[in-house]
């Protein structure tokens, strides 16, 4: 997977970055070995973590974050 930024969408601002930084996504996304296609998204799946984005004209949008069981 090839993207040139990784930038928040307005979903992720409004619901999910009170609970879950930035800097974690970034570090998730970038050391994260488990990614998965489906469709036009990206799931992201790390020890307690899951990041859904969509790669998008060379940009890695971050819709949703959260902590997981």
């Amino acid at each position: 997977m090839h993207f040139g930024s990784i930038r928040k969408t307005d979903h992720y601002r409004k619901e999910h970055e009170k609970n879950f930084p930035w800097s974690k996504v970034i570090e998730i996304i970038l050391t994260s070995k488990n990614r998965r296609k489906k469709g036009n998204k990206i799931e992201i799946k790390a020890k307690n973590h899951y990041i859904l984005c969509q790669l998008k004209d060379s940009v890695l949008w971050v819709i949703n974050a959260k902590y997981t069981k």
